[in-house]
C-alpha cells in the first residue's frame, strides 16, 4: 500500500522516486517550446548537423559489419556438420545474441540520440537495457563455458584423436545453462526502467528519457518477497554488475588460461623425455598442439576485446558514484552514447575475431563466398547451376549420414 501511495505521489510531481539515469540526450534546435514532432539534426545545416551525421555513420558502418560477421557464424556452424559441437555452438549463441542487439538496440539508441524522442515508449526503455545486461551475461558465461572446455581438453588426454560430433542432448544442456543464467539474472532490469519526458534547458523542447528507479509502476505487480530484492539489486546494482559481468569472465579466463598452460608444458617436456615415438606421431600430436594452441588464442583474444569494450563504463559509473563529479547535459548524453556503441562494437568485431582467428571458421566463410561468386557467374553465363553446385549439393546430402568426423589432417572442427 505504501509503495502504491508513493507511485501515485511520484507520477502526479514528475520526480523520478529513484535516481535519474544519466541517458538525456539533447541537441539544439530553434523550434517551439513542447514541440510534439520528431526533432530533425540534419536540416537546417549547423554544427550539430556533423555530429548527427557521423552518428549515423558510424552507425552504419557497425551495423553492417556486425549483421554480416554474426549471420556468417550461425550459417558456417549451422550447415556444416562436422562444427556441430558444444564450442561451436557456444559461439554461435552468442553470434545469435550479438545480432538481435544490434538489429533491435542499434536503431532505438540511434533515434533517441538524433531525435530525443522514443521508439515505443516504455517497451523500448525496458527492452533495450535488458537486452544488452543480457547480452553482457551471455557473453560473461560463454567465456567462461570456453575456459572450462580449454582446461578439460588440457587435462582429458594427452594423446591425439579424432573429434567426435558431441551429443545434441550434452551441446543443449551447455546452451540452456549459459541463456538461463544470462535471463534470470537480467530480469530484474525489466522492473527497473521506465519512460520519463522533460524539458530541455537549453533550448525549451520536449524530450524522452530512460530513468531507473526501483519504484516504477511495473515493480507494483511483484509481491513483496521479490519487491525486496529488487530493492537490493537496485542498492547493488553498480558493483553487481562490475563483479559479474566484468570481474568473473575476465579473472577465469585468465585462471583457465595460466592452468592450461601448466598442463600444456607439463605434457610436452614428458613427451619430449620419449624416444620411441615415430614421426607419424609426432606430425599428428604437433597438429593436435596447433589446434589447441589456436582455439586458447582466440578464447584469449575474444576476452580481451569483451574487457576493453566494457571496461570504461564500469570505471566511468564507480567514479561518478564515489566522487563529486557534476556532469552537464550534453557531457552525460556522450558519456552514455560512448557505452551504447562500446557494447555495439564488440557485437560486432567478435565474429571479425573468430572468421580471422579460426581457421576452420574462416576458410567455410571463404568456401562460401567462392561458391556464391562461381553460382553468379554460371547463372549469367549460362543460366543453369554449374558444376559446383551440385557438388555442393551432394556433399551436404551425404555428409548427415555420418556419425562422426573424418579422421583427416586438415583442421574440420575447431571443438575440443
Amino acid at each position: 500500500m505504501q509503495r502504491a501511495l508513493d507511485s501515485m505521489i511520484s507520477s502526479t510531481t514528475g520526480v523520478p522516486c529513484g535516481p535519474p539515469n544519466t541517458n538525456l540526450h539533447g541537441n539544439t534546435s530553434n523550434t517551439d517550446h513542447y514541440a510534439p514532432g520528431l526533432f530533425n539534426p540534419f536540416y537546417p545545416l549547423a554544427e550539430s548537423s556533423y555530429a548527427a551525421y557521423a552518428v549515423l555513420c558510424l552507425a552504419g558502418l557497425v551495423l553492417a559489419v556486425g549483421v554480416v560477421g554474426n549471420m556468417a557464424v550461425m550459417c558456417i556452424v549451422w550447415n556444416n556438420y562436422y562444427m556441430r559441437s558444444a564450442w561451436n555452438y557456444l559461439l554461435a549463441s552468442m553470434a545469435f545474441w550479438d545480432f538481435l542487439v544490434l538489429v533491435l538496440c542499434l536503431p532505438v539508441v540511434v533515434i533517441n540520440q538524433l531525435s530525443h524522442r522514443r521508439i515505443l515508449g516504455n517497451i523500448t526503455c525496458r527492452m533495450v537495457p535488458y537486452m544488452e545486461i543480457v547480452s553482457l551475461g551471455i557473453t560473461s558465461f560463454t567465456l567462461c563455458a570456453l575456459g572450462i572446455d580449454r582446461f578439460h581438453a588440457a587435462t582429458s588426454s594427452s594423446q591425439p584423436k579424432a573429434r567426435q560430433v558431441e551429443r545434441c542432448r550434452s551441446v543443449l544442456l551447455k546452451m540452456l545453462l549459459v541463456w538461463l543464467g544470462a535471463l534470470l539474472l537480467s530480469s530484474p532490469e525489466i522492473f527497473l526502467w521506465q519512460l520519463s519526458q522533460g524539458v530541455s534547458p537549453s533550448n525549451g523542447r520536449l524530450i524522452d528519457s530512460c530513468t531507473i528507479t526501483a519504484s516504477s509502476p511495473l515493480s507494483l505487480y511483484l509481491p513483496d518477497s521479490l519487491h525486496s530484492l529488487l530493492l537490493r539489486y537496485h542498492q547493488g546494482r553498480m558493483w553487481w554488475c562490475f563483479g559479474c559481468y566484468f570481474c568473473l569472465p575476465i579473472l577465469f579466463t585468465i585462471l583457465c588460461q595460466m592452468a592450461t598452460r601448466n598442463v600444456n608444458s607439463d605434457s610436452s617436456a614428458a613427451q619430449k623425455q620419449r624416444t620411441h615415438d615415430d614421426r607419424s606421431s609426432n606430425q599428428k600430436r604437433q597438429q593436435h598442439q596447433a589446434v589447441e594452441r589456436q582455439l586458447n588464442c582466440t578464447l584469449l583474444a575474444l576476452a580481451v576485446v569483451y574487457g576493453v569494450c566494457a571496461l570504461p563504463e564500469h570505471v566511468c559509473n564507480i567514479t561518478l558514484a564515489y566522487t563529486h563529479i557534476t556532469l552537464s547535459e550534453d557531457t552525460a548524453a556522450m558519456l552514455a552514447l560512448l557505452h551504447h556503441f562500446l557494447l555495439f562494437f564488440k557485437s560486432s568485431v567478435t565474429p571479425v575475431l573468430l572468421l580471422c582467428l579460426c581457421k576452420a571458421l574462416g576458410q567455410a566463410f571463404m568456401d562460401c563466398c567462392c561458391c556464391c561468386c562461381q553460382e553468379c557467374q554460371q547463372t549469367t553465363t549460362e543460366g543453369s547451376p554449374g558444376s559446383a553446385q551440385v557438388k555442393l549439393k551432394a556433399a551436404n546430402e551425404t555428409s548427415i549420414f555420418f556419425d562422426k568426423a573424418k579422421e583427416t589432417s586438415a583442421i574440420l572442427s575447431i571443438s575440443s
